[in-house]
């Protein structure tokens, strides 16, 4: 469904992706991890069409990114970790305008759905500004799923939220998936990556682990995410 073919990038002389390969099925839950500086979040700049890769391909149901971008990204959802809300809007007229980006003919049916999703129903006739942490990230979801993308890519969903809300998103990327549709979850919230399918770890701009999350854990003695993560940090294969 989603693949990244031998993906670089070059900032100037900094290498921030090193010949990343690998590809996403359909209906995975799949958690990208890594340090700071790993390239996570270059790494789905250029899978979203935001940054072109030096070298290499990423294709979406078929379509090449930089050679069918428009057919490419009508399949895709994205939630960035900073967020893009216009506060001064009402959530109801915010996500309509998106509705109107992507030219959704049942608009309002488009928008409740999402909201009902989401669980934002109550607040869609309040200021986006006057909403909690929790609620802006629901809208920010909300507005990333309106077209019923194929692939959503989220960026830290949970950073920040109360821990009903993690659980609620949770569950929502967990359901979404089911649908067909394939999920990317970046995190540093190993809970977050402990609903996924399946891990790819990248480290220095190279991808050091691309395994289902059983076969993760089997890393650390313990079986344990967190213990794994920190052994592959260390460039410790374990045993």
């Amino acid at each position: 469904m989603i693949k990244i073919d031998n993906v670089s990038k070059f900032f100037s002389t900094k290498k921030a992706l090193d010949e990343v390969n690998f590809s996403l099925d359909v209906g995975e839950v799949v958690a990208l991890i890594g340090e700071n500086g790993a390239g996570k979040s270059t790494l789905m700049r250029i899978m979203t069409g935001y940054l072109p890769a030096t070298s290499g391909s990423v294709t979406i149901l078929g379509y090449n990114v930089e050679d069918k971008r428009l057919q490419a990204l009508s399949h895709v959802g994205y939630v960035p970790e900073i967020s893009a809300l216009y506060g001064d809007m009402l959530v109801y007229n915010f996500l309509e305008w998106i509705s109107d980006i992507w030219q959704i003919k049942e608009k309002k049916k488009a928008i409740i759905d999402s909201a009902k999703q989401m669980k934002i129903i109550d607040v869609l006739d309040e200021r986006i500004e006057n909403l909690s942490k929790g609620y802006k990230k629901r809208v920010e979801i909300a507005s990333a799923i309106l077209h019923k993308p194929r692939f959503l890519i989220l960026d830290e969903p949970t950073d920040g939220l109360d821990p009903n809300q993690k659980h609620d998103i949770r569950i929502f990327i967990k359901e979404y998936a089911k649908n067909k549709n394939t999920v990317l979850v970046s995190t540093h919230v190993l809970e977050d990556a402990d609903i996924a399918d399946r891990v790819l770890m990248l480290s220095h701009g190279k991808l050091i682990k691309d395994a289902k999350i059983k076969e993760f854990k089997k890393v650390s003695k313990k079986n344990n995410l967190s213990e794994a993560f920190r052994i592959l940090s260390l460039g410790d294969k374990g045993e």
